[in-house]
C-alpha cells in the first residue's frame, strides 16, 4: 500500500471515529455499561482493525469480573467502543481526551493499567502515575516485535514461559529481568476440546504480512494457494482458513491475494470467533511463526509449521512438522493427524508456564492484585 493510499485510508477512519461519538455515552448508559469503580483497566487506543488484540483478552478479564474483581476497558476510539458494547460485558469508557481518562481512573479507584500491544498511546498513558503498568501484549510468538525495548517503559511485564525470559534476556539490552511475570496463557483456559469428526480437520491459519521485512513472516505469498488447493483435492481432510484480520493492510501485492483467496475459498473460511477454540475444533493445523502456532502447542493440536525463520520453535520442532513444500501434503497432513507430535508436549511446557486448566487465569488475577 502506497504512502498517499495510507494516510487516505487513516483519515478516512479518523473521520468515521469522529462521526461515530455523538450519542456514545447515551448508548453506553443504555447498556449499563458505564465505568464507575475499576480496580483494573484494559486500555487500548487502536481503532476497530485492530480489536482483535483487545477481543483475546476479554474472556479472561470476563472470568476475573465473574469472581468479584472490578474490571472495565479504557478506549479511545468511539468505533472501537462502539463494537465493544457487542463484544463483551464489561463497563467501558471513552474518551480522546488523556486528561479526561486520568480524571476517571483516579475517580474509578484503578490500581492497574494493562496494554495489550505498544501503541504509541500507551506512552502518554505511561505518564499516569500511582496504578501499576502492566505490559500482556496479545500472543506468545517469536516474531521480532516480541523483544521491544518499549518493554522497558512498563512497571511489569506478563510472558507465557522461559522461551519468553530467555528471549528477552537476549534480545533487550540492560532490561530488568525482575520486571517478567509469567503467566502461561489464559486465553487458553475457557477452550472446550471439540467432538469426533469424520474427516481429518486441517486449520491453515497464516499471519499477516508485517508492516517491514523483519515482520514479515506469512506463507500466503509463497504457499497459500499450493496450501488451500491441496488440501481441497483430498475428499478426507475439511479444510478451514483463518487468515489473520490485518492481512493486506501493507502490502498491494498481499492485499490482491488475499481478496482473490477469499473469494475462491469463500466456502472454507472459519467461522467461529475465537481462535482457540478454532485451534481445539481441528486435527491439524498449519500456520506461520505466530501466536497461532505456540497456542497449537500448548493445546497439543499437531502443528505443520510453514515458518522457515530460525528460532527456538523451528530448532526444537521435527523436520517432519515442518513444511519446505507443499509436497505430498495431503498426505503429511494425514499421517500427523493419525500420530501426533511427540515433540509438542515438551515443547509447550517450555514455551508456557503452565497449560493446566485455569492456573493461567488464577497467574492473571495475582498479576493484576499485586499478589505475584
Amino acid at each position: 500500500m502506497s504512502l498517499i493510499s495510507r494516510q487516505l485510508s487513516l483519515a478516512v477512519a479518523r473521520a468515521r471515529a469522529l462521526a461515530a461519538e455523538p450519542g456514545l455515552e447515551r448508548r453506553i448508559a443504555h447498556h449499563r455499561r458505564e465505568l464507575h469503580t475499576a480496580e483494573t483497566v484494559l486500555f487500548f487506543s487502536e481503532p476497530p482493525s485492530q480489536i482483535y488484540q483487545l477481543e483475546v483478552w476479554l474472556a479472561p478479564f470476563e472470568r476475573l469480573a465473574a469472581a468479584g474483581h472490578r474490571v472495565g476497558i479504557v478506549v479511545m476510539n468511539a468505533l472501537t467502543a462502539t463494537a465493544l458494547l457487542e463484544k463483551t460485558t464489561l463497563p467501558v469508557f471513552y474518551s480522546r481526551n488523556m486528561e479526561q481518562v486520568e480524571h476517571r481512573l483516579r475517580s474509578a479507584g484503578t490500581r492497574a493499567i494493562c496494554y495489550v500491544n505498544n501503541a504509541q498511546a500507551n506512552f502518554t498513558m505511561l505518564r499516569f502515575n500511582g496504578p501499576r503498568h502492566i505490559h500482556l501484549n496479545h500472543g506468545e510468538s517469536e516474531k521480532s516485535s516480541m523483544v521491544s525495548n518499549q518493554l522497558k517503559a512498563y512497571d511489569q511485564v506478563a510472558v507465557a514461559g522461559a522461551a519468553a525470559l530467555e528471549r528477552i534476556g537476549r534480545g533487550i539490552a540492560r532490561f530488568d529481568a525482575g520486571k517478567l511475570v509469567p503467566i502461561g496463557r489464559p486465553q487458553l483456559d475457557a477452550v472446550t476440546a471439540s467432538p469426533g469428526r469424520g474427516r481429518v480437520r486441517v486449520l491453515y491459519a497464516p499471519t499477516w504480512e508485517g508492516d517491514s521485512k523483519a515482520m514479515g513472516y506469512s506463507s500466503l505469498l509463497a504457499h497459500g494457494e499450493d496450501i488451500l488447493a491441496g488440501l481441497c483435492a483430498d475428499e478426507r481432510i475439511d479444510v478451514r482458513f483463518r487468515p489473520h484480520p490485518k492481512t493486506g493492510g501493507s502490502s498491494a501485492a498481499m492485499a490482491k491475494l488475499i481478496a482473490s483467496l477469499r473469494r475462491k475459498y469463500a466456502a472454507l473460511l472459519d467461522p467461529v470467533d475465537d481462535a482457540g477454540q478454532s485451534l481445539a475444533d481441528s486435527d491439524v493445523v498449519i500456520c506461520d511463526i505466530s501466536a497461532m502456532a505456540y497456542d497449537a502447542l500448548a493445546l497439543n493440536i499437531p502443528l505443520l509449521l510453514a515458518g522457515t525463520e530460525e528460532c527456538e520453535l523451528t530448532k526444537r520442532l521435527p523436520a517432519s512438522q515442518q513444511l519446505a513444500d507443499c509436497t505430498d501434503l495431503a498426505e503429511r497432513v494425514l499421517a500427523l493427524a493419525a500420530t501426533g507430535s511427540t515433540v509438542q508436549g515438551e515443547l509447550a511446557r517450555y514455551f508456557f508456564a503452565t497449560t493446566a486448566a485455569g492456573e493461567a487465569t488464577e497467574l492473571l488475577r495475582r498479576l493484576v492484585c499485586g499478589e505475584e
